[in-house]
C-alpha cells in the first residue's frame, strides 16, 4: 500500500481551530475536504497548541514531524509572538528573534522535507484586544502587520511558499482575537486554494 501523504500543522489557537463550534478550525476543515476525496488520500495533522509562538514551535516540531512522516510543513505563527504586556509593553518575543526563529525552523524543516508553508496573520479586533479580556496582553494590529512582513521576507529569500492570506472583518472573530467559524471558513477557502494551485492536494 501507497504511503498517504502525511501534511502536519503546527500552530497558535488559530490555526488549532479555537472556537470554531462548528467544524473544529480551518486545519479541521481541510482535512475533512481532503478526506471525502476518492483518490490522493491525505493525512493533515493538527499539531498547534493554544498560546504557541514561534519558539514553541522551535522547540518540539521536529520530533513530532518526523513520527509522522512528515510530506509537507505548515505553520501559522506570529500572533502571540506579537503580543506585549499591557504595563511593561514588552514583546513575548521580540521581532529579531522572531526572525531568529523562522530562519532555524526554515533549517531544520529543509531536513525533513522540501513542502514547506508559512501562513500569515495581518489583524484583530483591536476594539477588543488592547488589551484581551483575559489576560494582561495586547495585540495590536500594527505589530501583528510588521510581524508578517518580516515572515514573508524570511520566506522570500529562502525559497519557501508564503500564504499572503486577505485580512479578516472584526465580524469574523469569536472575541477579537480568536475566530469564529466564518472566519475559519475564510482561511480554510485561501489555504486550501494555495495548497492546490502549489499541487500539494
Amino acid at each position: 500500500m501507497t504511503k498517504p501523504t502525511s501534511i502536519c500543522v503546527f500552530g497558535d489557537s488559530t490555526a488549532w481551530g479555537a472556537w470554531d463550534i462548528e467544524k473544529g478550525g480551518w486545519v479541521n476543515r481541510l482535512w475533512l475536504d481532503v478526506g471525502y476525496r476518492d483518490k490522493d488520500y491525505v493525512e493533515i495533522y493538527n499539531l498547534s497548541i493554544s498560546g504557541g509562538t514561534s519558539k514553541t514551535i522551535l522547540d518540539r516540531f521536529e520530533s513530532e514531524a518526523k513520527a509522522r512522516s512528515a510530506d509537507a510543513l505548515i505553520f501559522q505563527t506570529g500572533g502571540n509572538d506579537t503580543a506585549y504586556d499591557n504595563d511593561t509593553k514588552v514583546h513575548q518575543i521580540s521581532k529579531e528573534k522572531f526572525k531568529e526563529n523562522l530562519e532555524e525552523i526554515i533549517r531544520r524543516a529543509k531536513l525533513i522535507t522540501d513542502k514547506i508553508c508559512f501562513v500569515g496573520f495581518k489583524n484583530a479586533d483591536e476594539t477588543k484586544t488592547l488589551p484581551v479580556s483575559w489576560c494582561n496582553l495586547c495585540y495590536a494590529n500594527k505589530d501583528l502587520q510588521e510581524y508578517e512582513v518580516v515572515m514573508k521576507e524570511v520566506c522570500e529569500n529562502n525559497r519557501i511558499l508564503f500564504m499572503d492570506l486577505a485580512p479578516l472583518e472584526n465580524v469574523d472573530f469569536h472575541d477579537g482575537l480568536h475566530l469564529n467559524a466564518v472566519g475559519h471558513q475564510k482561511i480554510f477557502e485561501q489555504v486550501k486554494l494555495s495548497l492546490e494551485r502549489n499541487k500539494w492536494i
